[in-house]
């Protein structure tokens, strides 16, 4: 009876010991879905600072793709069909992830999630061209994906890269800003004068639909509530709307001249 007593006993204390290495075990296992949900999803997750660390590793990162796609110019030239069709299957996933992300964390909030900040559209044209080679939706992208450029050197409300919406920027701005080097390798297309003129036109569209929706939704789209540069929350909104269509026009001649004087 003794040796039966003493069994159940270290039975109760075995079985004890296992729940409680079990809570143990679920709780570290719970802390780390926390963990990754508030780094790697939530949408509430810290943006990075210009020229931290993060944001050094996005720039290196981009730097790194855009100097490979120049070493293996011929490479491309010759698997283009291929290369092609890797690009617009990772804009895919990239629209993919994104647009979930937005209706899982927001339930697709119209203030956040409409394809209404410019390199959104960038991405969405840049499909059109894959898909169809249009060569005037390779002009309108090639300036309007000058933006990201500016996006990337001054990020504003951006997270880390390992966060579901900073990888989908990540893809997003890399994509758009070799697309036109992809169509220039592939077959010659150049940058216009004529496709300025008509990227500004299309600019002023999307510029006052950007507005109009912003003040329906209390969004941010093209950065009108929340600007990239701090030190233009001060100044107020119709200089800042004027400044915008005169760093735009300066920006498209800019990018038409570097890219026709150096590529």
């Amino acid at each position: 009876m003794l040796f039966v007593w003493e069994w159940k006993e270290n039975g109760e204390r075995f079985m004890e010991s296992w729940d409680k290495q079990e809570s143990r075990r679920k709780a570290k296992l719970q802390g780390l879905k926390e963990k990754i949900y508030l780094n790697c999803v939530n949408i509430d997750a810290p943006f990075i600072k210009a020229f931290s660390l993060a944001h050094i590793l996005y720039l290196a990162a981009f730097f790194m793709i855009l100097l490979a796609m120049f070493i293996f110019r011929d490479f491309i030239n010759i698997h283009q069909v291929v290369i092609g069709r890797v690009m617009f299957t990772i804009s895919i996933l990239q629209q993919i992830l994104l647009y979930s992300w937005y209706y899982f964390e927001t339930k697709f909030d119209l203030k956040q999630a409409l394809p209404l900040h410019i390199c959104r559209l960038s991405a969405i044209m840049g499909l059109i061209y894959l898909l169809t080679g249009n060569q005037m939706i390779m002009q309108v992208l090639f300036y309007f994906g000058l933006y990201a450029y500016f996006s990337f050197f001054m990020p504003s409300r951006i997270n880390k890269i390992y966060h579901v919406s900073g990888l989908s920027y990540f893809l997003n701005h890399v994509i758009t800003i070799l697309i036109p080097f992809f169509a220039y390798f592939t077959t010659g297309w150049t940058p216009s004068i004529r496709g300025l003129i008509v990227s500004l036109g299309v600019f002023a569209v999307y510029w006052f639909v950007a507005l109009m929706v912003n003040q329906s939704t209390g969004g941010n789209y093209f950065y009108m509530k929340y600007r990239p540069v701090p030190a233009l929350d001060k100044v107020n909104f119709k200089t800042y709307a004027v400044g915008n269509f005169i760093f735009t026009v300066g920006l498209f001649l800019i990018g038409y001249s570097i890219f026709n004087f150096f590529v």
